[in-house]
């Protein structure tokens, strides 16, 4: 892998081998890799945790439009008290601000504050670094539209053909 060190599970130590076995193990070693070098890539660059980061991009990418903590929770699969805790901590250093909605009082729009916009453009390139490592490694259209579209396919019929129940209570898009 181009950039996001490439490990081959030869490897791996034995008990780590034998330890992962099975898509859905699999699944979740690699989603935890990716956040953990693309937290350590954000913090490097703007001092802002992982969660952090994705309140101030998806804030970031609905501007001018107003946010919500709502949509938050809705995007980001967080529950109100985490969004409300990221943002109480963006607030802090103030990289976002949040006001009551015009629209409707018992609302409070979030938007990014110069600060914040600044901290999201010194962090945007991690993000870029870990999508150019992952076409290197896994081929140059690895971040086509197409490929997004299977992989958001694959994670929602996965949703789907596990057991319903279980992902009743789980809060995620």
């Amino acid at each position: 892998m181009t950039g996001l060190n490439a490990r081959n599970p030869s490897d791996e130590p034995p008990a780590e081998r034998a330890a992962s076995t099975g898509v859905a193990t699999e699944l979740l070693m690699a989603g935890s890799e990716l956040a953990q070098l693309l937290e350590r890539m954000v913090r490097s660059r703007s001092d802002l945790s992982l969660h952090q980061f994705n309140v101030l991009r998806t804030i970031g990418a609905r501007a001018p439009a107003a946010t919500y903590a709502s949509d938050l929770t809705r995007v980001l699969g967080m529950s109100s008290a985490h969004a409300t805790t990221v943002l109480q901590q963006l607030e802090a250093q103030a990289l976002v601000e949040r006001s009551a909605s015009e629209a409707d009082r018992r609302r409070r729009v979030i938007r990014l504050t110069s600060g914040g916009e600044e901290a999201l453009a010194a962090a945007l390139p991690a993000l870029d670094h870990v999508e150019r490592g992952l076409e290197g490694a896994l081929g140059a259209g690895a971040g086509s539209a197409a490929v997004q579209g299977e992989l958001r396919a694959m994670r929602l019929a996965l949703r789907q053909a596990l057991a319903v129940e279980d992902w009743e209570n789980c809060v995620g898009p």
